[in-house]
């Protein structure tokens, strides 16, 4: 929940990532929704889906800032001209010891603003959102354009084996293996 300005250096410059997924999109309304899906991609390949939901949440929200902040087009159907001269939108997910980070790199100089918006406003709450759902969140200024980031916090993960199921002293196999019949379905098998 902590916001860092465009001249700090992020934290994550300096720790190595376990992991590394990036995707580039054409600055358009399409972007979001595909951002979205390849962060609960990227998660689910990583086995972080526990923070998948606020992942996808985060990662929609900075997408949908960076294709405004780009002049992107957010309209359905939009006509051949305007597609022509779009930005692209860069996402990029790394997965560090105990989190991931989430970048959205575009090509606008505008510094995002954590805004208050009232209540009656359609929009506004996007950076609100980022804040509520991640551990911290920043930008930093590239050569052309910004990477606003946000960290969100990768819980324990559960143990990938369960319990062994303790066996009774009465209890048999239920089934033995019998050699003639596996013979009989090899030779019938190599038949085919």
């Amino acid at each position: 929940m902590t916001e860092l300005a465009g001249n700090e250096v992020p934290f994550y410059f300096t720790q190595h990532a376990r992991f590394v997924d990036q995707l580039s999109l054409v600055a358009t309304d399409s972007a979001v929704s595909v951002a979205r899906t390849f962060a609960k991609l990227t998660l689910g390949k990583w086995r972080a889906r526990t923070i998948a939901a606020d992942a996808a949440l985060v990662v929609s929200e900075l997408v949908t800032n960076a294709v405004k902040a780009t002049g992107g087009v957010l309209e359905q159907s939009p006509p051949w001209s305007e597609l022509a001269a779009l930005e692209l939108v860069f996402v990029r997910i790394l997965g560090l010891d105990a989190s991931i980070v989430i970048e959205v790199w575009d090509t606008s100089d505008a510094t995002p603003v954590l805004l208050q918006p009232d209540d009656d406003a359609e929009g506004g709450r996007g950076l609100l959102l980022v804040d509520e759902a991640a551990a911290r969140w920043g930008y930093c200024r590239t050569p052309r354009g910004k990477v606003v980031w946000a960290e969100i916090a990768v819980p324990e993960a559960l143990p990938t084996v369960l319990p062994r199921r303790r066996t009774s002293a009465g209890v048999r196999p239920l089934v033995r293996a019998d050699p003639w019949l596996l013979q009989r379905l090899l030779t019938g098998l190599r038949t085919l």
